[in-house]
């Protein structure tokens, strides 16, 4: 019984061998790259994947802008109160806290060079928004005094996380100057969580 066992095994690994052997599988198929992610931005030559962002900017690498460099000056208060407890690197995005700052700017060079055109992300966020009268919370990002995004929140207003996609309107060399404007009115925190480049897409989505 024990060779009849043996003998009936050997038999089937050799027929599953040799169907194995008269099929074509091909080279495997990385999924990465299979399929269409929902947020391709390019044409039909395209890949159907993001492109891996590169950051422009990093949360650790912040300074304070000096009122003379300052490229939105006009909306300085008389008198500028931040100070450096107010805002931190936080798991590498940006967190500011108004609180105790009444107006925020801050500046540290361009990490990756630019191109008119290129696919800029911008993700930030913020917590339930408060304030005794209405107002508005300004932010923008600037390059060589350039304005390149900028949204303006309506205060109070509830929590909210956005990413938004766009197309540079300027061309920059690493070390340009970038700077993170912010005001409000009222104690509230933001973060800035991400300032990077895709590339140069065929076409740019919001």
């Amino acid at each position: 019984m024990r060779a009849t066992a043996i003998l009936v095994l050997l038999s089937t690994a050799a027929l599953v061998f040799t169907l194995a052997s008269g099929c074509d599988l091909g080279d495997p198929v990385d999924s990465a790259d299979s399929g269409n992610s929902g947020n391709s931005v390019g044409g039909a030559d395209s890949p159907t994947r993001d492109a891996e962002p590169r950051p422009l900017v990093y949360a650790e690498d912040w300074t304070p802008t000096a009122a003379a460099d300052d490229p939105l000056f006009e909306h300085r208060p008389s008198q500028t109160i931040c100070p450096s407890s107010a805002w931190a690197e936080e798991f590498g995005t940006l967190e500011v806290s108004t609180s105790g700052c009444n107006y925020f700017s801050v500046e540290q060079p361009l990490a990756e060079p630019l191109e008119i055109g290129d696919e800029l992300r911008v993700r930030v966020w913020w917590q339930s928004l408060i304030s005794h009268e209405p107002a508005t919370g300004h932010l923008a990002l600037l390059i060589n005094g350039a304005l390149v995004w900028e949204t303006h929140v309506e205060i109070p207003g509830a929590s909210d996380a956005r990413s938004i996609r766009f197309a540079s309107p300027v061309a920059a060399e690493p070390g340009a100057t970038v700077t993170f404007h912010l005001h409000n009115h009222g104690a509230n925190t933001w973060t800035l969580a991400e300032f990077a480049t895709l590339g140069q897409p065929d076409q740019v989505t919001q």
